[in-house]
């Protein structure tokens, strides 16, 4: 049976809580929230920290004046915190925000947002951005915002365009994928080409803010931006399919609405 008390909140293993945790006096904003191995909450949660074991969900947002961590849960909303989020395992069904956001294996139906930004092995269908320092290792995501150090390694984007002001690392060329066949200048013998790659070379400045973009190098702009549309229409319809009850599209339907190899895409499972 779930402890709700002034100054805790557990819901015990395999437990369902029929509702939501959320403070109703003051003594209680500064608890800790804690969900064991299989409990779900049927609704939203708010903590001054939230710990999620194993199989454990939320059918609903998770938000914290501390900090949040994740091991293998399942949050149907958003998670926010202007404290740490630590995740591995997980998968999120809305937008993640933080001071510092570390995931890992994770897969977000929305943005990843934070001063700090870390994901490795993760599939973000929205924006990574981080305004102190963005790290991506093998992750696809939509596209990234980096407004002062990003390092890239095996890093998959679906929007051939993004931004990175500040210092950009590039371990490996960031590869996108989602356009399908492209006609682009390339320095590759592979006339067939299905993935063209970003370098260091595929970084430009425009007023102020330096993108790095394949714009330049494409040969026929009018059916890739043709091709964006129905991307964005299609990230778009994955993202708003989250605010439902039910998902109606599983992380595999929304790659192959894209039209993106799944064995690019971590988590797919």
């Amino acid at each position: 049976m779930a402890h709700l008390e002034q100054t805790r909140a557990v819901v015990e293993a395999d437990e369902k809580f029929d509702g939501k945790i959320i403070p109703t006096e003051r003594a209680e904003l500064d608890r800790p929230v804690r969900l064991q191995d299989g409990a779900t909450v049927q609704g939203s949660i708010y903590g001054e920290t939230i710990d999620m074991a194993p199989n454990s969900s939320v059918e609903g947002s998770v938000m914290a004046s501390g900090g949040v961590e994740l091991d293998g849960s399942h949050i149907h909303g958003e998670v926010g915190t202007p404290g740490k989020v630590i995740a591995e395992d997980a998968r999120i069904d809305g937008t993640v925000t933080g001071k510092r956001v570390t995931l890992s294996n994770c897969v977000v139906r929305g943005n990843v947002v934070g001063t700090e930004v870390i994901l490795e092995n993760c599939t973000v269908l929205g924006i990574a951005t981080a305004d102190r320092r963005l790290d991506l290792t093998d992750s696809l995501c939509y596209t990234f915002r980096g407004h002062n150090e990003t390092v890239l390694d095996e890093v998959t984007v679906i929007l051939p365009q993004a931004i990175a002001d500040g210092g950009l690392t590039l371990e490996t060329p960031v590869t996108v994928a989602g356009l399908g066949s492209l006609d682009v200048d390339t320095e590759s013998d592979d006339e067939d080409e299905k993935h063209p790659e970003l370098t260091q070379s595929d970084l430009y400045t425009h007023e102020g803010t330096t993108y790095l973009t394949l714009s330049p190098r494409i040969l026929n702009l009018e059916k890739v931006n043709d091709r964006l549309e129905e991307l964005e229409q299609g990230v778009l319809a994955a993202v708003d399919d989250s605010t439902g009850d039910t998902m109606e599209m599983s992380i595999e339907d929304v790659l192959d609405l894209l039209d993106v190899d799944a064995n690019r895409a971590p988590l797919t499972e």
